[in-house]
């Protein structure tokens, strides 16, 4: 599978001892499901290529069987992902036919993923359960399959377990749906709660004497859907006949990026350049750092700015014709006042339409994700790449940026990361420090806030002029009809009085230019309706102080130990990640909509 497209990924989990007259039956929902998921994926351009579908697999007895028979016969991706090394795993199976069966699904998957420990807290949990050490293998499996998926096929009978920290079935959808495992400090850490969905299938176990009743469902948990009812036994599940919204939004988007074209010019890739030593999976972060950033800037930041300012001048020129159509009395203004009211309507919905603002800032958001997950990934072999750097956002920045933690993880699980021998030090250089080319983010802020600052100051001269003018002119009108009154008093004619053209007054025409210089005062001092130049700066100003103590406190922790070295790069991450989430939160304010 190419590394130029994010897959969308399938995970499986369910009961080994499945009743044996039951499987073709529900062999049958599996493949209505993918099928239905194949649907979900398909491209809305003609002759568009569909986004891929990865199935993970842990490849057991009963269920996992099953799904990767469905998936093979649908020729849909599966990778393996084993609890343990594959020899070992292979002496788990006590059936001879399983055996065999499990050696040919591994000859015939893409990739065989390693399940890594996602909780490391192997000693606490004996401690605390009687979890055994196989137990606790299958638990991380099902863990990183529930966080790496999109969506969580599940062959269950519908019933919970009695113990804590399992391993089963309904732990896995558990995982999927509320995050619910420990962390490294041995707490449970607060997940979303709305980036996967899970397609239920109801499975007999072997001697379940209750009819059959194999059914597809969907469920999610009662904290992220308001709507469909709660399963009786499983009251944080929410049954539904339909995936959720918040499902068919992430499956859009990622469909929508795909879409996208590009062409990666690696001498205009703003990353660390060293490609000969990368793998594939940070040549895959480079490669769609390089496409979101293109899609983010030329791709819609110049279309929305266009946008912007065309909403900008008709609104300005609807001030002005009005005025004209008001103070003037010319009562046929009205009509290109109503043009550009409408030119300003459909310049809001056809930018609203082609969310030029909406991609603007989700595909620098991604960019961002996918820039600091690189240079992590890069400067440090220890964090595991499993991790996904969204994962530091704050939690009320984590719910909008579902998506792009599912393609950071997505990309984790399409290619191995291997570790490199490489020197760090070149790579701080472009993340934090004083490269000029590819520039680091130190150089980048302070080039940026010598710009903005400039730029504040023009407009600020700028507003300043229209803002004199504006008071040159009232004074002038005030002086002008303090004359006419005087002139009137003593029975003199004065010009203030008369017609300025036709049945337009001098009074009149005042007023117009007044309203005019205002109108114009209020375009340029709004910064045609972006983001002020003096706030740039001053983000400019605050990053800038933190990169170069960054940078200083690189100086002196890079020679010291791997603990403390790793523990200052995600320092690094999680402060750049939060940034790029306070700056989507107020940029995004910044939308195209008509203020009357």
């Amino acid at each position: 599978m190419s590394i130029q497209t994010i897959p969308i990924i399938v995970g499986i989990t369910g009961h080994r001892n499945i009743v044996d007259e039951d499987k073709p039956k529900i062999k049958a929902r599996v493949i209505e499901s993918l099928r239905e998921i194949q649907t979900f994926c398909k491209s809305t351009k003609k002759n568009g290529k569909d986004t891929p579908i990865i199935m993970l697999n842990g490849f057991a007895q009963g269920a996992d069987m099953l799904c990767a028979e469905a998936a093979f016969e649908l020729g849909i991706d599966v990778y393996a992902v084993l609890p343990r090394e594959e020899d070992k795993y292979l002496e788990s199976f006590d059936n001879q036919t399983d055996k065999q069966k499990l050696h040919g699904y591994l000859q015939k998957a893409k990739r065989v993923i390693l399940a890594p420990d996602m909780e490391k807290n192997k000693e606490w949990l004996q401690t605390h359960s009687d979890i055994s050490d196989d137990s606790y293998e299958y638990r991380q499996l099902g863990i990183y399959i529930a966080e790496h998926s999109h969506i969580l096929i599940a062959l269950w009978d519908g019933n919970s377990p009695k113990t804590q920290f399992g391993c089963g079935t309904y732990e896995v959808i558990k995982f999927a749906l509320e995050h619910n495992y420990l962390n490294r400090e041995h707490l449970f850490t607060p997940g979303l709660i709305n980036d996967t969905a899970v397609v239920w299938i109801k499975s007999r176990r072997q001697g379940d004497g209750s009819e059959a009743d194999i059914r597809k469902t969907w469920l999610t948990s009662n904290l992220a859907e308001r709507s469909g009812r709660d399963d009786g036994n499983n009251d944080h599940l929410v049954v539904s006949n339909e995936p959720p919204a918040f499902l068919r939004d992430i499956i859009k988007k990622t469909v929508k990026y795909n879409e996208k074209g590009f062409t990666l010019a690696e001498n205009k890739v703003k990353l660390w350049k060293e490609t000969q030593e990368l793998d594939d999976y940070r040549k895959s972060l480079r490669y769609h750092y390089a496409k979101a950033d293109e899609r983010s800037y030329n791709g819609n930041q110049t279309k929305y700015l266009l946008f912007l300012r065309l909403l900008a001048i008709a609104a300005s020129l609807v001030a002005l014709t009005f005025l004209i159509y008001d103070d003037a009395s010319l009562s046929y203004m009205i009509f290109p006042c109503t043009v550009l009211i409408g030119i300003i309507v459909v310049l809001n919905l056809v930018g609203a339409r082609k969310a030029y603002h909406k991609d603007y800032i989700e595909y620098r958001a991604f960019a961002e994700a996918l820039r600091i997950q690189f240079y992590l990934s890069i400067c440090s072999n220890e964090i595991p790449v499993a991790d996904s750097v969204c994962e530091l956002y704050s939690w009320g920045q984590k719910v909008e940026f579902v998506w792009i933690d599912k393609a950071v993880r997505a990309l984790s699980v399409l290619c191995e990361a291997n570790r490199l021998a490489i020197d760090s030090s070149k790579a701080i250089e472009t993340w934090i420090g004083t490269s000029v080319k590819p520039k680091g983010q130190l150089q980048y802020h302070r080039e940026k806030i010598k710009t903005n600052t400039k730029m504040a100051r023009r407009y600020d001269i700028l507003s300043k002029c229209l803002l004199g003018t504006t008071l040159l002119i009232y004074a002038a009108i005030l002086v002008l009809e303090i004359s006419a009154y005087v002139y009137g008093v003593l029975g003199a004619n004065f010009f203030w009085n008369g017609n300025f053209a036709g049945s337009v007054s001098w009074r009149n025409f005042g007023a117009i230019v007044l309203g005019a210089v205002a109108a114009a005062a209020l375009l340029f001092s709004s910064y045609w309706g972006k983001l002020s130049y003096d706030r740039k700066a001053s983000d400019n100003d605050k990053m800038g102080k933190f990169y170069a103590a960054a940078y200083e406190r690189w100086q002196k922790v890079k020679d010291r130990s791997e603990k403390e070295r790793e523990l200052f790069l995600k320092e690094i991450a999680r402060e750049e990640i939060i940034e790029n989430g306070i700056w989507y939160s107020y940029v995004n304010e910044n939308r195209l909509e008509i203020d009357i």
